[in-house]
């Protein structure tokens, strides 16, 4: 048994190589019928309670349970394969998740559902691993497609209802239709509350819909039970703060994030989950806006020196932004420009263009506002090669992002020499694309805000007035930023 000891946050957490999620601290669960034996059954309704919460190294274990239990449980095989996909998430399944689902759903196959319910379910995890689709995209959209279609057949049950609208999310249009689309869905979700108001499917897919400037009112009564639905399940105790950090409200944030912190080291075995990462990432980011310079710091330093995190997309975002984050916030920019770019060495980099991409856009950025114009001209050359990867890996949302921090470097680099509106011109294109695109959930915020460096830069030209709209047009996308506020208040 391997026990890896980790300080975070000034507590000491020592976390052994068995330790696994504590069940009855679970307090909404589900009750999926199922034809399998009464053992499996409750382990297929754990499974399932964790999926939702989108728990799923947890879950996978507890439908591996299932399956040890009755190996004729179609519905344990059907969990498995789908804990090895993650709709909402950005980011694709490793290698060995698409080992682990595909086995599972050609296991799938061989096996008879026992019922209507169990046969629909079956038949949409089956068309996400079908063999003959071009690429994730495709694959999500035919699961989407299929767990549709089970709700139709079976409306009366409450999980195929709560998983049609994660495969609604999980497909939605991007840019302005996206919102659309998302107030849409949570209007079926608000529907569902009603009916099962402890669900925790129905809870945390309404939290994904509503995270989002024009609709976050609407996810502040989930945000506020999230927890409470599953206290030890560390995603189920983030989630929340992505509604609070959309409203600015950062003591409840930190809170949130910390304790998901540890949850997640106290149910991490051979690798640090993601959960930790994504949740020291927020906590960084409030601590920041609050002015908690040394606390983001030490949480920071504590993250970076841990040597086994998860290999994820989520994990390499948190562990190439938050450093970035402490800089850039506070406008340290030749300390951005003379960043290293070794990064943490638990991460294979080349296959996360869009995480890498952070560290240059601040070295470019911070080499363009101290004049290093040598400097941020290699940055924006590697941010271009990074582009062209994202590009043909089909990230566009990334690709797109990245267009506009290209945009930034180039109208700092266009300032520096003199080239005044050519800058202004540069940066508000970037203002611009960053809006139209919208964070992901996957950040607090970006690592700065285009828009507030609109600000800052016609703020140097002594456009006053025109500075302070852009500071206000950044708050109105992201309440109680600290850089903004300050500004304004200069």
């Amino acid at each position: 048994m391997q026990r890896i000891t980790i300080k975070t946050g000034g507590l000491v957490f020592a976390l052994l190589g068995a330790v696994s999620m504590p069940m009855s601290l679970i307090a909404a669960g589900v009750d999926f019928p199922t034809t399998c034996s009464t053992n499996a059954d409750a382990e297929v309704d754990d499974g399932l309670t964790l999926l939702h919460n989108m728990m799923y190294i947890e879950a996978e274990a507890a439908f591996g349970r299932a399956a040890e239990a009755d190996p004729d449980c179609a519905m344990a095989q059907w969990g498995i394969a789908m804990a090895n996909f993650h709709p909402l998430w950005p980011g694709t399944p490793s290698d060995d998740e698409k080992a682990r689902g595909t086995a599972a759903a050609e296991r799938l196959a061989n096996m008879t559902p026992g019922s209507d319910l169990e046969q629909a379910f079956a038949n949409a995890v089956a068309a996400f691993y079908a063999s003959d689709h071009a690429d994730y995209r495709a694959r999500l959209a035919a699961w989407a497609k299929a767990q549709q279609a089970a709700q139709e057949k079976i409306p009366e049950n409450i999980d195929a209802a709560a998983l049609s609208a994660l495969a609604r999310l999980a497909t939605a249009p991007s840019g302005p239709d996206r919102i659309e689309e998302n107030a849409r869905v949570g209007d079926v979700l608000d529907v569902l509350h009603k009916t099962a108001p402890d669900h925790p499917g129905v809870i945390h897919y309404a939290i994904h819909a509503y995270d989002n400037p024009p609709l976050k009112d609407r996810g502040l009564p989930y945000a506020e039970i999230y927890d409470t639905a599953a206290p030890a399940a560390a995603h189920a105790l983030h989630m929340p703060a992505h509604i609070f950090t959309r409203t600015g409200d950062w003591l409840k944030s930190i809170d949130l994030n910390r304790r998901s912190a540890e949850a997640a080291l106290g149910t991490s075995q051979d690798v640090v989950q993601t959960h930790y990462v994504h949740a020291i990432d927020y906590m960084v980011y409030g601590h920041l806006q609050m002015g908690d310079i040394a606390k983001a710091e030490r949480l920071v330093d504590e993250m970076l020196a841990i040597d086994n995190h998860q290999v994820s997309f989520g994990g390499a975002y948190a562990l190439a932004a938050s450093p970035v984050r402490l800089l850039l916030e506070q406008g340290q920019w030749a300390e951005a420009a003379a960043l290293s770019p070794a990064m943490h060495a638990t991460i294979p980099w080349e296959n996360f263009p869009q995480a890498a991409a952070m560290l240059w856009f601040a070295k470019g950025l911070g080499a363009a506002r101290t004049n290093d114009i040598a400097t941020a001209r290699a940055a924006a050359s590697e941010l271009t090669r990074l582009h062209d990867s994202m590009q043909k890996q089909g990230q566009d949302y990334w690709a797109r992002l990245t267009e506009g921090q290209l945009l930034t470097v180039e109208g700092w680099m266009e300032l520096a020499e003199g080239n005044n509106e050519v800058a202004l011109a540069q940066q508000k294109k970037a203002a611009d694309l960053e809006d139209e695109i919208g964070k992901s959930p996957v950040t607090p915020g970006h690592v700065l805000p285009a828009r507030e460096l609109l600000g800052d830069m016609l703020s140097e030209l002594g456009r006053t007035e025109e500075a302070d709209e852009a500071y206000r047009a950044t708050l109105a996308h992201s309440p109680n930023r600290a850089r903004s506020l300050a500004a304004l208040n200069r």
